[in-house]
């Protein structure tokens, strides 16, 4: 049996020097890393993302009883957009750059881009939130944050980045082992699954934590963000899951353009367990997202639902 991770308690929001050390957490690990979200933060996938868990929080939000957020792979928490990585990549110019300055958007890229703003004074974009830090401008005094980050470096980033708040624990641990974590203790939850699909095995690691996790909070809201750039190897793990998955769930997706293997164009959202009235304001966003994230040829979005009447058998 697993034993629940070694943890830290910190929060707050960042002021400047709090950024610049989360900032610098991350730089000093580069040697060890192979994956580092400072080169791809603020991207059209992390907007489609963090506009969809403003979604889901929201809906979370909307009953009394607290709930706990639980992250498998955090990251820093907070990013640097004029950090030489991410202007060497300016990945997020055809991301959230596109739609920092938008005056009209649906519910859900409003909030979302209401939260970013807050952090940078000014009009200038600069500091960009990571899911972490996003969802804790999301819940409530009553909420918990459970984040697990198992890179040194970027977990001391994290907690510089959350520090001062009492409702977020951060646990230096690989974020697979988050199972000793469920259920928790509010019976309600959202665990998002974020990896950094740098493992050759991660699509089987990924399948095989979310039916263990099922297995333990079968009630839990679960967002599993997954790349489109081996189109065969991600539709063989969707069918999968599908097929593992007794669960209603929506799937999410973006592309900006048509896909190419190898290059991210597309990313997707599985949602296990939506909650109630989270598919309406996601397709209002997607339908608003779409055409200004766009790179080219190809582009699209869809929400598909799989009803378990539906669902092929084991």
């Amino acid at each position: 049996m697993l034993t629940a991770p070694d943890e830290d308690t910190h929060a707050g929001a960042p002021d400047t020097s709090v950024f610049d050390r989360a900032t610098k957490c991350q730089q000093d690990d580069n040697a060890r890393m192979h994956y580092q979200h400072r080169y791809h933060a603020g991207n059209f996938a992390d907007v489609f993302k963090h506009v969809l868990l403003v979604g889901l929080a929201r809906a979370l939000n909307s009953k009394d009883r607290p709930w706990c957020y639980l992250e498998t792979h955090a990251g820093a928490g907070l990013y640097d957009l004029q950090d030489v990585a991410a202007l060497k990549s300016a990945e997020s110019a055809e991301g959230i750059s596109r739609i920092w300055e938008a005056s009209s958007a649906p519910p859900l890229v409003q909030q979302y881009l209401e939260i970013v703003r807050s952090m940078n004074e000014g009009g200038l974009l600069r500091c960009y939130p990571g899911s972490p830090v996003l969802v804790q401008h999301l819940t409530r005094p009553a909420d918990r944050l459970l984040l697990c980050e198992r890179v040194p470096a970027v977990a001391d980033g994290l907690r510089a980045s959350v520090a001062g708040d009492g409702r977020v624990h951060v646990h230096a641990r690989d974020g697979y082992e988050a199972l000793a974590l469920l259920p928790p203790a509010e019976k309600r939850g959202l665990v998002l699954v974020d990896p950094p699909f740098e493992r050759p095995d991660e699509f089987d690691a990924c399948a095989q934590f979310l039916k263990q996790a099922l297995h333990r909070f079968a009630g839990g809201v679960f967002a599993v963000w997954y790349p489109y750039k081996n189109r065969h190897l991600t539709e063989r793990w969707l069918r999968r899951v599908q097929r593992e998955t007794v669960r209603e769930a929506l799937n999410l997706t973006l592309s900006v353009s048509r896909a190419t293997d190898g290059e991210m164009r597309s990313c997707g959202l599985l949602v296990v367990n939506p909650p109630f009235a989270f598919r309406a304001d996601a397709v209002a966003a997607l339908s608003w997202l779409e055409p200004r994230l766009r790179q080219g040829a190809g582009h699209g979005q869809s929400v598909e639902a799989w009803p378990v009447s539906a669902r092929p058998r084991p």
